[in-house]
């Protein structure tokens, strides 16, 4: 678990400076997306290790709206490129 935890708190951070140092729109929406994603997969972590199934009702509920927004953003950038 400590392992698991260890990955994603390296990966969390890769993500996070691509997120402020990003040279584009583009880069920092990804990292946004990658960013829930590791977010729910430090749920899923703490969801085994403390043996809560509400940690992982909590972790789908985040992926869900996770995936909404990106839909969201994907819809106001429609026909546009989103580096602009």
């Amino acid at each position: 678990m400590n392992f698991a935890l260890a990955v994603l708190t390296a990966s969390c951070l890769m993500c996070l400076w691509r997120f402020l140092k990003g040279p584009t729109r583009s880069d920092r929406f990804l990292a946004l997306i990658i960013l829930t994603v590791i977010a729910v997969g430090f749920l899923g972590v703490i969801a085994v290790k403390t043996e809560s199934e509400f940690i992982i009702d909590l972790a789908i509920d985040v992926m869900i709206l996770a995936f909404v927004g990106t839909l969201a953003v994907i819809k106001f950038f429609d026909g546009k490129e989103l580096d602009e």
